[in-house]
């Protein structure tokens, strides 16, 4: 194929979103009336994760099609940019990330990330001496 396209068998692309029914019925139907599929949807080259065509590629699984036309990607390349379409999931990915890279033993450079505490807790004055008793009051 043309322009970097390739064929890939649709058993082995793995998605990373949900889909809106719906909307998947309503592309069905456009790709039999047209009778061909438009764009390819697009992947990532090494392992192929679906980062564009969630709703082509499920359309094309229901009719039974066994093979898609494929953009392949390489991910990690600056090529590739991310954006989030709904901001209330960045809070938690961002959360998610750092949790990961605590769990993996890797520190972010200092003043990487700022946490903003709703009801955070005022001024104490604990004095050190009682830190240095184990806390005791």
């Amino acid at each position: 194929m043309k322009n970097g396209v390739v064929l890939l068998d649709i058993d082995k692309l793995k998605c990373h979103e949900e889909v809106v029914g719906n909307h998947v019925e309503e592309l069905r139907g456009r790709i039999r009336r047209d009778g061909c599929l438009k764009r390819p949807i697009v992947v990532t080259k090494n392992s192929l994760v679906i980062l564009d065509g969630h709703h082509r590629f499920q359309a094309l699984k229901r009719m039974g099609i066994t093979k898609i036309p494929a953009q392949l990607v390489d991910y990690k390349n600056g090529e590739v940019r991310v954006y989030l379409r709904r901001k209330e999931l960045l809070i938690q990915l961002i959360k998610e990330a750092i949790l990961k890279r605590v769990e993996e033993g890797k520190l972010f450079p200092p003043k990487t990330t700022r946490h903003l505490i709703k009801n955070r807790a005022g001024v104490i004055n604990f004095s050190l001496e009682k830190l240095k008793n184990g806390g005791k009051i």
